[in-house]
């Protein structure tokens, strides 16, 4: 038993690396193009290499689960191609026997994820988008990111529901520039321009203002209004984001929100708490995913019953396509938290583990 666990492990594994090797240098593609990108402008190689190596854990988020899943699914597919898994079962050893030296390796991979996702890639990000910064590489534009509370401008805080180019939707700016004056301005549209000087301005349209004057206090509407913003970017600064903060600081700021953003109606908070738990949850169901993925794709590798193995990539593209839908369903659904987003980053993980144990009893 000790010899068909190690040749049952040892496949997997070669198996794996090999797609792993193949499907990072594929995630990679983007990163190569942005350094090619920066080359060009007559950035110097040393900030472009650290830019290279600062995107490598968050290509790893993604490529370590597909590669499990691949490979499961070309090892077993071939081993059942050739009667291997027959031959197994005939002497007597179960399907469970059979899944465990792949699981247990996936199960360590599931661990190495879970702390590359939740520290290496936040820093690697945080690491990045500082040396871009540093650089004055990023647009002022791009700055204004939808769906998430925007702090990288002094005493300011800006939410965008929707952006379509430079057309903004549902706006909301917390304008605390003025000592003791907490200003909510709301808009239902806007458009967005860069002025001289890396200045920002908003052309918003059906908007409210509270307080709308300095000495009294009551709410004012009008039709368009006009703010702007300083650009604080070229100055080498970076605000760290969500994406930016590990494991423990995002739990911190989720249970602290109310403390750190006093500013915040009831509804924005909400908002913000629901982006903050998606973030987490996507993470770790994003670790997760390796395990799951190990005890699917074995049991449908040797459902396929074929040795080409353009069928396992095939069931490998259909299984990690319907997987990444649920993640792309959490990550819109967050500025709505009464539907709880974040519980749908791990509906995928629950069906593929019940899906693959209930596979593999049904072989065994």
């Amino acid at each position: 038993m000790r010899i068909l666990n190690r040749y049952l492990r040892n496949s997997f594994t070669v198996t794996f690396l090999m797609s792993l090797m193949v499907i990072t240098f594929v995630m990679c593609i983007t990163i190569v193009f942005k350094v090619t990108d920066l080359i060009a402008q007559g950035v110097s190689w040393r900030p472009v290499v650290h830019i290279l190596i600062y995107g490598f854990p968050q290509a790893l988020t993604y490529s370590i689960p597909v590669s499990v899943l691949t490979g499961c699914l070309l090892v077993f597919g071939r081993m059942s191609s050739d009667g291997e898994i027959t031959a197994m079962k005939a002497s007597g050893v179960s399907m469970w026997d059979i899944v465990r030296p792949p699981c247990v390796v996936a199960l360590l991979l599931s661990l190495f994820c879970i702390f590359n996702n939740n520290e290496l890639v936040p820093m690697g990000h945080l690491a990045g988008r500082v040396e871009i910064a540093q650089l004055g590489l990023e647009a002022p534009l791009e700055l204004l990111e939808e769906g998430r509370f925007i702090q990288d401008f002094p005493g300011m805080t800006l939410y965008i529901g929707e952006k379509r180019g430079a057309k903004l939707h549902n706006v909301r700016i917390y304008d605390m520039r003025k000592e003791g004056i907490r200003r909510e301005v709301r808009a239902a549209s806007g458009t967005v321009r860069e002025e001289r000087g890396g200045t920002i301005a908003l052309d918003l349209y059906e908007v409210r203002i509270d307080p709308f004057s300095d000495d009294r206090p009551g709410a004012a509407y009008c039709d368009s209004w006009t703010v702007t913003v300083p650009r604080r970017g070229r100055d080498g600064k970076y605000t760290p984001d969500k994406d930016d903060k590990t494991f423990l600081p995002l739990i911190r700021d989720i249970g602290k929100a109310a403390t750190d953003f006093p500013q915040f109606n009831a509804e924005d908070l909400a908002r913000y708490k629901s982006s903050l738990k998606v973030e987490v949850h996507k993470r770790l169901s994003l670790g997760a995913a390796c395990f799951a993925f190990a005890m699917l794709g074995i049991p449908l590798g040797i459902k396929a019953h074929r040795k080409e193995s353009s069928v396992g990539i095939a069931i490998s593209l259909l299984v990690v396509f319907c997987y990444y839908a649920f993640l792309l369903a959490a990550n819109s659904l967050e500025k709505r938290p009464e539907f709880q987003p974040h519980l749908l980053a791990w509906t995928p993980i629950l069906l593929a583990m019940a899906i693959g144990g209930w596979l593999v009893k049904r072989h065994n």
